[in-house]
C-alpha cells in the first residue's frame, strides 16, 4: 500500500512496462543540480543580481574555447579522462556539438565504430558520407554517423519502411538481448523493408549492423541535449563564476571524477584564493569569501571530526554573541555544545584559532592541560619526582610543510601550497620535469614526471591498460601503463606520490606518456593518497 490513501503501488520489471503500454520515467538523482542551484545562491549574495540559466545563450566561445582545450575539471559530464582526451580533437564550438561530445564517449557509439570516424570527419580528415541518400536529413547534425536512439528510429521508418510504431517496437527489441533466432528475423524484416525503398542488400546489412552494435548501449538524442545544457552551464559557471562554483562543488560531495583537493587545487591554478578554516569567519559549509573577488573560504564541513550539530552551533553562537575573543572563550561560550574533544583537537591544529594570533602548539598543550593535565600531574607527583608545567614550554612553530600536511590530513585539501611544492627540489634532483615543462617535450621524446596520483583507471574494455593521472602544483600530466610494465611494478604504482619514466605521445593536441618504468617517492605518506579510482 502507499502511504497517500486508497493508493496500491505496483512493482513492474521495466521490460514489462513497456510492454503494458504504461509510461516509463527514469528519474535521475543528480547532484550537479544542487551543485547549480547553489552556485546562483552564492552570485545572488555576493552581486545582487539572479542569474536566469534559462536565458543563457548558448554561444559563449570563451565556453566552448575552454571546452576545447579540455579544462573541464569539474564540469558535469566532460570531465573524465575520455572525455578530456577527446574535446581537443573534436574542439566543440555550437551547442550542438556538445550535445555529440556528451552522446559520443559510451559503449553503444564505441561499439557501434562511430566514435573515431566522427572525430576525423570534425576535423576535415575524412569527408562526410552517408550510406544512402535517405539518411543524410537523419544523419546530417552527426557527420554520418549513428549516435542516437531516435536515429534508429528515423532509419527505421526511412529506408526500413516502417510506421512509427513500428520503429519504436524495432529500437525497443534492438536494446534487449535477443536470441539468435529473434535477432537474425529482426534482421530479415529490416533488409526486405530496405530493398523495398531501393536500398542495396550490402548497404541494408551494414546499416542493421552499425544499428545492432549500438542499440543496446544507445543514447537517446533529448538525454544528451538535457546533459549537454548541465554540461554548459557548469562550464559557464566555472569560467564566470568559479569561486562560487567551486563552493557548489566541495558542499555537494561526493560526486564527480575528482577528490576535492584535485578541485581546490584546478580553482587556484584559474586565479581562485583559498583560504583556511576560521573560527570567526568559516561558516557551516564553504562560500565565497565577502568583500574578496575570487576568494573562498573553507567552510566547518571541512573539518573531520565535526559533525553537523558542531558546525551550526559554533555559527550560532557566533551570529547571537559575536566573534570569538580567544581559545579560551571558544571553549567557554560552547560548553555543553555537541564539540567532542577530536573536533576541538582539529580546530586547533588545523590552524582555525591563528587569526586570533594564537599558536597551534601552545594551543594545544593548553587544550590537554584543560582535560588531562590536572589529574596525570597528580598521578606523577604521587609516584615520583616528575612535573609537568602548566603553562607551555616554548614550543618551535609548525614549518610550512607541516601546515600543509595537517590540513590534508584535517580537512582533505590544502588552501596553501600543493603538496608536491615541498619535494620539488628532491623531484628535480632526480631529474623530474614538472607539468608545465613537460607539456612542452616533443613528440617520441624520453621524459621523466612525477606528482601525486589523482586517477587510477583500468577499463574492462582497454585490455588490461591502466590509465593514471598524476598532479603537481602545475598541472596535470596522463599516463598509458601497458599489462606488462603494471605486473613489473604493481606495489610501486600503488603509492600517492610516483616518479616515472616513459615517452611522450601527442596527436591532435592531446599528449600523454607512455609509462616504462615507474619509482615510489619514498617518505611520501599514504593519508595523502587521494586518488579516485574506477574500472
Amino acid at each position: 500500500p502507499a502511504t497517500m490513501e486508497d493508493r496500491v503501488v505496483v512493482q513492474f520489471d521495466k521490460n514489462d512496462v513497456e510492454d503494458l503500454g504504461l509510461i516509463k520515467m527514469d528519474m535521475l538523482g543528480l547532484r550537479t543540480l544542487s551543485v547549480v542551484a547553489e552556485s546562483l545562491e552564492m552570485v545572488e549574495r555576493e552581486t545582487g543580481v539572479r542569474l536566469d540559466l534559462d536565458a543563457l545563450p548558448l554561444n559563449d566561445p570563451e565556453v566552448f574555447e575552454m571546452c576545447s582545450e579540455a579544462d573541464t575539471i569539474g564540469v558535469f559530464q566532460i570531465e573524465s579522462r575520455a572525455q578530456m582526451m577527446t574535446l581537443p580533437r573534436t574542439r566543440p564550438n555550437t551547442f550542438n556539438d556538445l550535445v555529440v561530445e556528451v552522446a559520443i564517449i559510451r559503449p553503444g557509439p564505441i561499439q557501434g565504430n562511430a566514435v573515431h570516424p566522427y572525430i576525423r570527419r570534425k576535423q576535415g580528415r575524412e569527408p562526410v558520407t552517408y550510406p544512402h541518400p535517405l539518411l543524410e536529413p537523419i544523419l546530417r547534425d552527426t557527420l554520418g554517423v549513428i549516435l542516437y536512439q531516435e536515429q534508429i528510429i528515423e532509419i527505421a521508418m526511412a529506408v526500413g519502411g516502417m510506421t512509427p510504431a513500428q520503429s519504436d517496437g524495432f529500437r525497443r527489441a534492438m536494446t534487449r538481448h535477443l536470441n539468435r533466432v529473434e535477432m537474425s528475423s529482426l534482421k530479415e524484416g529490416f533488409v526486405k523493408g530496405c530493398l523495398a525503398n531501393g536500398v542495396t542488400i550490402e548497404v541494408a546489412e551494414q546499416l542493421f549492423s552499425a544499428v545492432e552494435g549500438f542499440a543496446a548501449f544507445g543514447f537517446c538524442r533529448s538525454h544528451a541535449a538535457a546533459f549537454a545544457r548541465t554540461a554548459y552551464e557548469t562550464a559557464w559557471l566555472k569560467l564566470k563564476h568559479p569561486a562560487a562554483f567551486l563552493c557548489g562543488l566541495l558542499n555537494n560531495q561526493p560526486m564527480g571524477f575528482y577528490h576535492p583537493s584535485v578541485l581546490v587545487e584546478d580553482a587556484k591554478r584559474h586565479g581562485v584564493t583559498a583560504l583556511p578554516v576560521h573560527v570567526n569567519h568559516s561558516d557551516v559549509r564553504c562560500l565565497p569569501e565577502p568583500g574578496r573577488a575570487n576568494t573562498f573560504r573553507l567552510g566547518f564541513n571541512y573539518l573531520r571530526d565535526l559533525g553537523e550539530e558542531g558546525r551550526l552551533a559554533i555559527v550560532e553562537e557566533r551570529t547571537r554573541t559575536g566573534d570569538y575573543l580567544s581559545f579560551t572563550d571558544f571553549l567557554e561560550r560552547l560548553r555543553g555544545a555537541p564539540l567532542n574533544p577530536r573536533a576541538v583537537r582539529n580546530l586547533v591544529m588545523v590552524g582555525a584559532f591563528e587569526g586570533l594570533g594564537q599558536v597551534r602548539r601552545e594551543l594545544l598543550w593548553d587544550w590537554q592541560e584543560r582535560t588531562h593535565g590536572i589529574g596525570l600531574r597528580r598521578k606523577l607527583q604521587s609516584q615520583s619526582e616528575l612535573r609537568l608545567p602548566a603553562q607551555a614550554p616554548a614550543l618551535p612553530a609548525l614549518t610550512e610543510v607541516e601546515k600543509t600536511r595537517l590540513e590534508y590530513r584535517i580537512s582533505e585539501v590544502s588552501t596553501g601550497k600543493h603538496l608536491v611544492h615541498f619535494w620539488r627540489t628532491r623531484l628535480e634532483e632526480k631529474g623530474v620535469v614538472n607539468s608545465r615543462e613537460a607539456m612542452r617535450v616533443r613528440s617520441g621524446s624520453r621524459v621523466r614526471v612525477g606528482g601525486l596520483v589523482i586517477t587510477r583507471q583500468a577499463p574492462g574494455t582497454a585490455q588490461r591498460i591502466r590509465f593514471f593521472t598524476l598532479e603537481d602544483e602545475f598541472g596535470h600530466v596522463n599516463l598509458t601503463i601497458y599489462p606488462d610494465v603494471y605486473k613489473r611494478f604493481r606495489r610501486e604504482a600503488a603509492q600517492p606520490i610516483l616518479v616515472v619514466d616513459g615517452v611522450v605521445q601527442r596527436q591532435d593536441g592531446v599528449w600523454s606518456v607512455l609509462v616504462d618504468n615507474i619509482e615510489a617517492l619514498s617518505g611520501a605518506a599514504k593519508e595523502h593518497s587521494r586518488s579516485h579510482d574506477y574500472k
